[in-house]
């Protein structure tokens, strides 16, 4: 491992684990409701508190499950706003088996204001409890209660975008085949942090060699076990809801921006779901941060350039939704 390699700032932040004995974990030998709570306490001590014009907890009911917790930040450009603002669906990350809006909080909220939108968090359910496809379900169902409810917060439903990190990356670009194929509503735009789409086997590509053998936040170890705690044994590993980016088609999708980070195992599989968006003829922006671990977005108060990179995405939406 090469210090030159991180940006400075990435560097600083990392440095104890860094020049320890790494990340790696063993989830098969971690109590999962354990792993969950250290993950949370574990961002929340390096994250301080954003806030936005309103934030509004929702407990939204529906048939044949358990209520869904939904947050929604409005921004403060409703203010001046002559229109409703464009609505953001947020995809939490976390391997499909912990993560919440609670340690993604700042980051809405950050996003609520740089991108001038009414932001819909979604709290869906977890593996191994709820293996997929209850995730995807859950997506569905948020932008079903968006397009229902989002004008009451000031949003128009008819600009709808989907927006995840990592796990929420994938279940974004799921969402926004199932729009196409009529099985959602339509989404009209796509954000995606450095997420995991099944085009290249998490251990066949040359950035998961080389970063995800620890020491770089995301072991490829610890990513597969939780996949295998995601995916039943009889999932069909083509169904585009599990992998995205093997669709048979990838056409007539939304314009996407793909964020990748240098020093992720997830990188190539990230800028390859990108390529292939490309080749089937969509708007495809590509950002690979350089010096940056998977992960970083969550910490976007510490980083000045994940900062920036937010405000450059928000001019983005801004001028295109």
């Amino acid at each position: 491992m090469n210090r030159k390699e991180f940006d400075p700032e990435v560097y600083e932040f990392y440095k104890a684990a860094l020049e320890g004995p790494g990340f790696a974990a063993d989830l098969s030998a971690v109590n999962i409701s354990v792993l969950r709570e250290k993950e949370l306490t574990g961002h929340a001590a390096h994250l301080d508190p954003y806030d936005v014009l309103e934030k509004h907890d929702i407990v939204a009911k529906r048939d044949g499950t358990d209520p869904m917790r939904l947050r929604v930040y409005v921004p403060e450009a409703v203010r001046d706003a002559e229109e409703s603002l464009p609505v953001i669906l947020y995809f939490h990350g976390g391997g499909f088996i912990m993560g919440s809006i609670e340690d993604h909080d700042p980051l809405c909220g950050k996003i609520a204001d740089e991108c001038r939108a009414v932001v819909i968090a979604a709290e869906y359910r977890l593996a191994p409890e709820d293996p997929f496809p209850a995730c995807i379900e859950d997506a569905v169902f948020t932008a079903e209660w968006a397009v229902k409810n989002a004008h009451s917060y000031g949003g128009d439903p008819g600009r709808m975008l989907a927006v995840g990190d990592s796990s929420g990356a994938n279940m974004a670009a799921v969402l926004a085949l199932l729009a196409r194929e009529g099985q959602a509503p339509e989404i009209s735009g796509l954000i995606l942090f450095y997420g995991i789409y099944g085009c290249i086997p998490i251990e066949g590509s040359e950035s998961a060699m080389r970063y995800g053998q620890g020491g770089y936040v995301l072991p490829i170890d610890a990513a597969k076990a939780m996949m295998d705690l995601y995916v039943p044994e009889n999932a069909d590993p083509d169904d585009f809801r599990l992998n995205p980016g093997r669709a048979a088609d990838l056409s007539k999708m939304p314009p996407a921006i793909i964020v990748t980070a240098e020093l992720d195992p997830l990188r190539d599989d990230g800028e390859e779901f990108a390529r292939r968006l490309e080749a089937c003829g969509n708007n495809v922006r590509r950002i690979r941060m350089d010096g940056m671990m998977h992960g970083f977005m969550l910490y976007w108060q510490r980083f000045s350039r994940a900062e920036k990179l937010l405000e450059d995405i928000g001019r983005i939406v801004n001028r295109n939704h």
